[in-house]
């Protein structure tokens, strides 16, 4: 498990209080109440270490915990028309904790008769916190602007283009990962989501003060609407007056996109990764099991930031935005797609990157981004879908399509993403009913030429028996750099009961030409009746 240095094993969270800084200092903490105290300094942490301050949650736990309090499920009718009240106010408290007195809720009476209260930091923290940089960027006044150009399309207004300025401290893993790009483009190109994540420095500048050598804040912000939107949230629930106190938003689902359809992001440090055929890869394994968050050290910033588990969030959108990577130069990988290897150290930093920094930077990782958005890459698999589709017209075949998934992240290996502009690598697996006899065939998409990898045919007892270890695939498939693995497939299916055919010749990086499809359906189908004999 990943640990916060300074605090003992099992600190339990039971409040989050105001927000500090010293009044010459630039950097934001938060003031906590836990159980037990900290090892040194005061009972508080950066403000970077939001994703994972949620109450009621346990920093370095040695054993899983249960979560505390009750589960509610409402719909948002508009966030923007609750009333607002201090945690004191809130008779659903367990106890009194003098640091959240003046903690800012959100307070709302639900159809139903409940009444919510809903800790803004909390509702902050679903909404943005989602790593280190968004925690601590959310009090620099005017840093969207800072380091970012937005530039919507002329001609077309489905399409917008996001250029990373040179000074942008934003991660680059942000922008290798579809599900943070979404959430990015989402919190640029939404007015009401930019205008809530901006208002919190505003607010801060309005309602904080100065306390001998401090500024002091009690987090407050102007919410979106969010209108529509389904919380799931737990907390205390006092039955007896029907007021529940939300300890955690777990997932926010349906929330509104004014955003349009298409998003490129571009930089000019992006690069599309040329593979190395003299280096191999490496596929993370060597990574520590554990890592260790320093606060009183910067990162050096000479890293890709290493990803720690922070609280994590359910976030669905309602629209599906394809966001995708803009790279004008290449660079030379090793063969798994990554561009460096070493053993990375234990003890990391979620810091800014600075000249004085020693220790490996790190990001916590505290978005689940769950919007369904399969359709975006169906087109990916035109080509195979056509030669299904001969296989059922010219040879009378059945096809089933039993599932379509995205490769999953796999260590430091890169290859589940699509090289090119690091949208989701996606596979299929289809059965194909030949004669009475069933065969299921895999497919990946290497439309992006990253690697040569032929269609996998199993043939297996039953349907359970493959989508049962599909998961298992997807992982050896990622381990050996995109190659089918050939002795986990002989020692689940037999060495006899699975076999490979090669693609129809490509025009050029892997696409095939419409003229070329039917020959590749018959040669599926004649490579399929050999193997039935």
């Amino acid at each position: 498990m990943d640990r916060l240095g300074g605090f003992e094993d099992n600190t339990w969270i039971n409040g989050i209080g105001s927000v500090f800084k010293r009044a010459d200092g630039s950097q934001w903490g938060i003031n906590l109440s836990i159980y037990p105290r900290k090892t040194r300094g005061s009972d508080s942490v950066l403000l970077s270490q939001a994703p994972i301050l949620v109450r009621k949650n346990v920093i370095n736990p040695t054993r899983p915990f249960r979560k505390q309090g009750s589960e509610i499920e409402f719909t948002v009718d508009n966030l923007q028309k609750w009333e607002v009240s201090n945690l004191e106010d809130c008779p659903a408290k367990e106890r009194d904790l003098p640091k959240e007195r003046k903690s800012r809720c959100f307070v709302k009476t639900l159809p139903d008769g409940m009444t919510v209260y809903l800790p803004q930091f909390e509702l902050a923290r679903a909404l943005f916190f989602h790593n280190a940089y968004f925690s601590r960027a959310c009090l620099e006044h005017g840093i969207l602007q800072n380091e970012f150009s937005v530039e919507h399309d002329a001609t077309n207004s489905e399409h917008a283009v996001i250029t990373v300025l040179p000074n942008s401290t934003c991660p680059d893993n942000v922008f290798s990962d579809p599900g943070y790009r979404r959430y990015l483009a989402w919190l640029l190109l939404d007015n009401d989501a930019r205008l809530s994540y901006e208002s919190i420095s505003t607010a801060q500048l309005e309602s904080g003060f100065n306390r001998g050598s401090y500024r002091i804040w009690n987090f407050e912000f102007e919410p979106p609407p969010l209108q529509g939107v389904n919380l799931k949230v737990r907390g205390n629930l006092d039955s007896e007056i029907n007021t529940l106190l939300v300890y955690e938003i777990t997932e926010l689902t349906g929330i509104p996109t004014g955003v349009p359809s298409d998003v490129e992001f571009f930089s000019p440090k992006f690069y599309v990764p040329e593979l190395s055929s003299g280096k191999g890869g490496r596929d993370g394994d060597y990574q520590p099991p554990n890592h260790e968050v320093d606060e009183d050290q910067d990162s050096s910033g000479e890293n890709d930031p290493v990803q720690i588990e922070g609280v994590k969030t359910k976030v669905e959108f309602a629209k599906a935005v394809n966001t995708h990577k803009t790279a004008k130069k290449r660079k030379k990988v090793g063969s798994s797609g990554n561009s460096e290897g070493g053993e990375a150290s234990s003890l990391v930093s979620t810091e800014e990157q600075s000249p004085m920094g020693d220790l490996p930077s790190a990001e916590w990782d505290g978005l689940d981004e769950a919007t369904d958005d399969m359709h975006l890459y169906a087109s990916k698999f035109e080509s195979f879908s056509k030669m299904l589709e001969l296989l059922v017209i010219n040879h009378q075949c059945k096809v089933e399509r039993l599932a379509f998934r995205k490769l999953p992240a796999v260590g430091r290996c890169k290859m589940h993403l699509m090289r090119n502009d690091s949208t989701p690598r996606c596979w299929m697996l289809v059965r194909v009913t030949v004669s009475g006899h069933q065969l299921y065939l895999m497919e990946v998409d290497t439309s992006d030429a990253a690697k040569s990898l032929s269609t996998k045919v199993v043939m297996a007892s039953s349907e359970k028996a493959v989508i049962e270890r599909l998961s298992e695939i997807e992982i050896k498939l990622l381990k050996k750099s995109l190659s089918w693995p050939k002795d986990y497939f002989d020692g689940e299916f037999g060495k006899e009961s699975h076999f490979f055919i090669v693609h129809q010749a490509s025009d050029k990086a892997g696409v095939i030409r419409q003229k070329k499809v039917e020959r590749w359906a018959n040669n599926v189908y004649r490579n399929l009746v050999i193997k039935l004999g």
